[in-house]
Formats: structure tokens, sequence, C-alpha cells
């Protein structure tokens, strides 16, 4: 594999990987605050989040 090929992958790791953290800290950012304040039960919180995982 070339150098070229391997720092490709790579990259395309890391947007994913980012892409993936900006999508879990907008959840942690919506659900915390319902949780915390009760609004939001857990089971609820489970399934938003299943349906955008």
């Amino acid at each position: 594999m070339s150098f070229k090929e391997l720092s490709e992958r790579q990259i395309s790791l890391m947007q994913s990987l980012s892409a993936e953290s900006r999508t879990l800290a907008s959840l942690r950012d919506t659900l915390l605050p319902a949780l915390m304040s009760g609004e939001l039960r857990i089971k609820d919180a489970e399934k938003q989040v299943e349906e955008v995982l």
C-alpha cells in the first residue's frame, strides 16, 4: 500500500470519527438538559438515540 493510499484512508477515518463526535455532542447537548430537568425519561432518550444512530 502506498503512502498516498494509507494517508487517504486515515483522513477518511478522521473525517468519519469527527462527524460521529459532532453527532454525539449534539445528542448530548439536546438530551442532557431534558434528562436533568425530568422532562425526559431515560427510556425515551434511548429511543431517540437509537433513531439517530
